[in-house]
């Protein structure tokens, strides 16, 4: 019979890319093979603990095991696996101390060929876009959704919007003061979207009839901020098909690209809107409607 060996590893991700270690040793079928870091669990340790472990032995790295995304059954030629693979993100630098080269690829260049056979069965999860979200629900949670709204409103609206404008608009929205009393008052959800395990964004979303009793069934998403980098993974269209019909939403008006990707996902305008929002600004948007 085989030997059997119980095995973690972990997906390092980060900014979008997935850290990939070539070997330099084992049989023929993963020696010069890319794998993830990780190796056999010991006695009287957990998965975690030995993740921890691997990826400081290896690599003097330094992580935050998060959750599993996958576990099965290998066999090769020689022994029979169970590998579990987590998502984790790195607190530190790195070294190189067991693997012949490193790379950090983008899923969409996970060739599983260049892989050990058993982590291929991973990457079809990594390049398909693991997508999850989580309310938000606490100061710390607040403080990254205000962070995402910094760069993104700044990197979409600056030269759309008046000096100063942005930033009054997040303290005067986003403050948690504000957030708290939307999710008081009109059962306003916030929730942090991750994508591959990383803060990818956030929405905001409530019942439509506590935005405007004109909007008797469905949903207001007030908002749906993506980072750059996992902008064009499906985040949106997953996001809405979990929302309750019609979705309304506000946009721009001139922010036309928004607007065609709007109607490119079934919105239509329905309404023109312009709301003074004090301390001398204003808002231009279109109100638009996914039946």
């Amino acid at each position: 019979m085989k030997p059997h060996f119980n095995v973690v590893g972990a997906a390092v991700v980060k900014d979008g890319k997935v850290l990939a270690l070539r070997r330099s040793d084992g049989n023929e079928s993963v020696i010069h093979k890319f794998e993830f870091v990780g190796g056999k669990i010991k006695d009287g340790e957990t998965q975690k603990q030995a993740l921890i472990r691997e990826c400081w032995e290896e690599l003097s790295l330094e992580v935050e095991i998060g959750e599993l995304l996958n576990s099965i059954e290998y066999e090769y030629s020689d022994c029979t696996v169970t590998l579990s693979i987590y998502f984790a993100k790195p607190l530190s630098g790195y070294t190189v101390k067991v693997h012949e080269e490193d790379k950090w690829l983008y899923p969409a260049e996970l060739d599983p060929m260049d892989w050990a056979p058993a982590d291929r069965a991973f990457l079809m999860i990594l390049k398909s876009g693991h997508i999850k979200t989580a309310d938000a629900t606490t100061p710390e949670e607040f403080d990254i959704i205000r962070s995402i709204s910094q760069s993104v409103m700044h990197d979409v609206y600056d030269d759309k919007t008046p000096d100063g404008q942005i930033d009054y608009m997040i303290d005067k929205f986003l403050s948690d003061e504000s957030i708290l009393e939307s999710i008081k008052e009109k059962g306003y959800v916030y929730q942090i979207i991750y994508y591959n395990s990383e803060v990818a964004g956030y929405c905001a979303y409530c019942p439509a009839q506590n935005y405007s009793p004109d909007c008797a069934e469905g949903t207001y998403l007030s908002k749906l901020y993506i980072l750059e980098f996992a902008r064009g993974k499906r985040i949106t269209s997953k996001l809405l098909s979990t929302l309750r019909r019609p979705v309304f939403m506000t946009v721009k008006r001139d922010d036309t690209q928004t607007v065609n990707i709007s109607k490119h996902c079934g919105f239509r305008i329905v309404q023109t809107l312009s709301t003074d929002i004090g301390a001398g600004y204003s808002t231009d948007d279109f109100l638009m409607k996914l039946d």
